[in-house]
C-alpha cells in the first residue's frame, strides 16, 4: 500500500484524501491519521509563532519520515502550551553527541519550563498477540470457506494467545455445525459463542449503498454492535463497487471473528509502565528550570489493559527517584482514535489526560486540565471507565 520507509508521505496523502478526494481514502489507516492533521490544522495560528516549528516539520518529513508520530505529537504539545496562554514556546535544537536537551522551552512572564515529549507505540508483546489473534481467526475463516458457511464467532481468551492452538475457533465451528445447540462454550482457553450470520441489516444497507469491506460499519451490521475494545476479523466473497475497489457492492458468504484478551498476564505485559521511559526523559531536562515530561499513548488495547496501565504508572511514579532532576510533573495523553459509525461523523478520537506529580513539591502545573485535541476542559474520569 505504501513504503514504510516514508510513512510521513503516506500520512499526508491520507490527510489530503480525507479533505479533498475520498476515492483514495483508506479507512483502516486513515481513521488514526486524520484526527492528528485536523487538529494541527486547527492549531496552525498558535503554531506559526513557535520558534523552530517549521524546522521540526522539515525533520519529520525527511530525517524522521519513517516514524512521523513522534514529530506530530511534539507539535500537538507545543500547540497545547500556546493555547493555554504560554507566550513563548520554542523547539530546542538537538545537539547530538554534545549534550542532551529537552524538546521544548516554554515561558510566560517570570515562569519558565522545560518539556520533553515521548511517544509510545504498540508494545512488541501487543503486536505478537494481535498477529496470533489474526492467525487463529484466519483458520476459522478457512474452515468457513471450505464448508461454504457464514458464521460469526465471539470469544474472550482466558489464556495468553501464544498458548492457544491455531485451530481453536475452527474446532468450535466444527462442533457447532455438528450440533447447532452447542453454540457456546467455556473452557480453560476461553469462553464465547457462535451463530449463523444474520444478514438482514447488511443486505438492507447494500441495497442503497456500498460498504468498505471489513469496516466498522460493516462489522456493526453483521454483529449488531461495534466496540473499540474488541479486535475484529472479517472474511468473505464480495463484488467491488464500480470505481471503488475497497467497497463492496454485493456480499456473498461472510465469516466474522470478534475477540479480546481477558488474560491478566497478557494485560500486564501489554500495559508496560513508563518508569524507565521517565528516567530517560528526566535526563534530557536541564537543571536551571522545572521540567515536565509528556508521554503520548495511542490506546490500542481494551479498556481493562488501559486501566491497568494507568494504575501501574501511578504506582511507579511514586517509587521513581529523580532527585538529581528538576522534574515536577508527568502528563500522559491517552489517545484512542475510533472507527466511527455515526453517519454525521467521519473522524473521531477519545482522549484522557492523566497528571502524575513527581515528588512532594507544590509547584503549580504548567498545563492543568489540558487536552491535546480540544480547547475545552475535559470531563472528569478516564474514557476506559466511561465506556464500560
Amino acid at each position: 500500500m505504501f513504503d514504510p520507509a516514508d510513512a510521513a508521505a503516506w500520512y499526508v496523502f491520507q490527510a489530503r484524501a480525507y479533505a479533498a478526494d475520498r476515492e483514495h481514502w483508506f479507512e483502516p489507516e486513515a481513521y488514526r491519521i486524520v484526527p492528528l492533521f485536523r487538529r494541527i490544522g486547527q492549531l496552525l495560528p498558535q503554531l506559526k509563532p513557535v520558534e523552530g516549528a517549521e524546522d521540526r516539520v522539515v525533520e519529520m518529513m525527511t530525517r524522521y519520515r519513517r516514524q512521523p508520530d513522534d514529530g506530530l505529537y511534539e507539535l500537538l504539545v507545543a500547540g497545547a502550551y500556546r493555547t493555554a496562554g504560554w507566550t513563548d514556546v520554542a523547539f530546542v535544537p538537538a545537539e547530538p553527541g554534545v549534550r542532551r536537551r529537552p524538546d521544548l522551552f516554554v515561558s510566560r512572564g517570570r515562569r519558565s519550563w522545560a518539556a520533553e515529549c515521548k511517544r509510545v507505540g504498540r508494545s512488541g508483546y501487543g503486536e505478537t498477540e494481535r498477529a496470533r489473534g489474526e492467525e487463529i481467526s484466519q483458520a476459522f475463516h478457512a474452515f468457513c470457506r471450505g464448508r461454504d458457511v457464514s458464521l460469526s464467532i465471539q470469544v474472550a481468551f482466558k489464556d495468553e494467545l501464544a498458548a492457544v492452538g491455531a485451530s481453536y475457533l475452527a474446532d468450535r465451528a466444527e462442533v457447532f455445525l455438528q450440533n447447532p445447540r452447542r453454540d457456546s462454550w467455556d473452557d480453560a482457553s476461553g469462553a464465547g459463542w457462535i451463530r449463523v450470520v444474520d444478514r438482514r441489516r447488511l443486505d438492507l444497507v447494500l441495497q442503497q449503498d456500498d460498504l468498505f469491506f471489513g469496516s466498522s460499519r460493516m462489522i456493526q451490521l453483521i454483529e449488531g454492535a461495534y466496540s473499540p475494545s474488541v479486535q475484529y476479523s472479517l472474511d468473505g466473497s464480495w463484488r467491488p463497487a464500480k470505481d471503488r475497489p475497497f467497497h463492496a457492492a454485493q456480499v456473498g458468504r461472510v465469516s466474522a471473528v470478534s475477540w479480546l484478551s481477558a488474560s491478566e498476564k497478557a494485560q500486564s505485559r501489554k500495559a508496560k509502565h513508563f518508569r524507565k521511559l521517565i528516567r530517560e526523559a528526566a535526563d534530557q531536562l536541564p537543571g536551571d528550570r522545572p521540567g515536565v515530561v509528556h508521554v503520548g499513548y495511542e490506546a490500542f488495547y481494551d479498556d481493562a489493559t488501559e486501566a491497568l496501565r494507568h494504575a501501574l504508572n501511578h504506582l511507579h511514579i511514586r517509587e521513581l527517584d529523580v532527585s538529581s532532576s528538576r522534574l515536577r510533573y508527568v502528563y500522559a495523553n491517552y489517545m484512542a482514535p475510533e472507527h466511527t459509525n455515526d453517519r454525521n461523523e467521519s473522524s473521531a478520537l477519545t482522549e484522557t489526560t492523566a497528571t502524575y506529580p513527581v515528588g512532594t513539591r507544590s509547584t503549580a502545573e504548567p498545563l492543568k486540565h489540558h487536552l491535546l485535541f480540544a480547547d475545552a476542559e475535559p470531563s472528569p474520569g478516564p474514557f476506559w471507565a466511561q465506556r464500560r
